[in-house]
């Protein structure tokens, strides 16, 4: 027992002393100081600070996939490892592989099946006559803005909810309790909002990150970039929403009249931080304060009506 501790641990010392692995580990430890440093020196940037926090979130995947692939290669082949001419080369190069296979792979699953879990839980039915004006702007605004087309559906619940679920057949989600709280003008401005998820591809994104981050439950970065990413990424569809229907303001009293509603704590925990809005604060939150979202967009509202 003793003689096969001890060729693990020379095992380890053997990969972990070797140039080919303390370069990949420190080649992501750079990348993610340097995107870290550039995110929280540009506060205001939210489309920079979405695209700086999605590297950081693939890097973090990426990193931790290799330190466990890595552990798991020197011991289940720790003899080639330490001993055998080129092991530590050969292994290097598996967790590599692994890494990026798992990281793929991953993202093809949840692409493939994370949109009908999410269906799945909500049972949504297609817009009943009098909400038919629904989809026909859904897919109006879709057709500008380039997108594929979008199905509407409609949730029975008392939770206010509005989502969008990406992959194949992607679709945006509102509930009849949203439905019931909000004007015209300002249901369009969260059909925008949805929407600009789906360009942004946020939709994908949102559903990866919490498998990814309950499978790396570990993962201490996931822990506070996460909702980060998420918070910013709300941000930046707020904006382009605002710019596209010209009407940042109708979003900001949509939020408001949400956010006050008491059936925003009824959102149920299989959608968490997939709904415009959410119960939740703090940086463990994937939502942004709604003052601050308001703020954003009634200074937008000032800016588009130079007023």
């Amino acid at each position: 027992m003793a003689s096969g501790l001890e060729v693990i641990v020379e095992a380890l010392s053997a990969y972990w002393t070797s140039p080919i692995p303390l370069t990949i580990v420190a080649l992501c430890a750079g990348s993610m100081a340097t995107l870290l440093y550039v995110f929280l020196t540009n506060a205001q940037n939210s489309k920079l600070r979405v695209s700086i926090l999605t590297g950081f979130y693939s890097l973090t995947a990426f990193f931790w996939v290799f330190l466990a692939v890595s552990l798991l290669i020197c011991v289940a082949q720790s003899g080639m490892v330490a001993y055998r001419r080129g092991g530590v080369q050969l292994a290097a190069g598996s967790a590599l592989t692994c890494a990026l296979g798992t990281s793929v792979l991953a993202s093809w699953l949840v692409w493939r099946y994370g949109p009908r879990t999410v269906l799945k839980s909500l049972a949504p039915r297609p817009p009943h006559a009098e909400e038919t004006w629904l989809q026909d702007f859904v897919t109006l605004v879709a057709e500008v803005e380039g997108e594929a087309p979008v199905r509407l559906a409609v949730a029975e619940t008392q939770a206010p909810l509005a989502l969008a679920v990406g992959g194949s057949n992607p679709q945006i989600l509102v509930s009849t309790r949203l439905l019931t709280l909000l004007d015209r003008e300002e249901i369009e401005s969260v059909l925008l909002h949805e929407l600009m998820h789906l360009k942004n591809h946020d939709a994908e994104f949102k559903v990866f990150s919490r498998v990814f981050s309950r499978v790396m439950f570990f993962d201490p970065f996931s822990k506070f970039f996460d909702p980060a990413l998420h918070r910013e990424r709300e941000y930046l569809a707020d904006m382009m929403s605002g710019r596209t229907t010209g009407r940042p303001a109708s979003l900001a009293s949509a939020l408001l009249k949400l956010s006050k509603n008491p059936g925003v704590t009824k959102t149920p925990r299989t959608i968490l931080g997939l709904s415009i809005l959410g119960p939740g604060k703090g940086i463990f939150s994937p939502y942004p304060p709604v003052e601050e979202r308001i703020r954003r967009l009634l200074s937008l509202s000032r800016l588009l009506t130079g007023s």
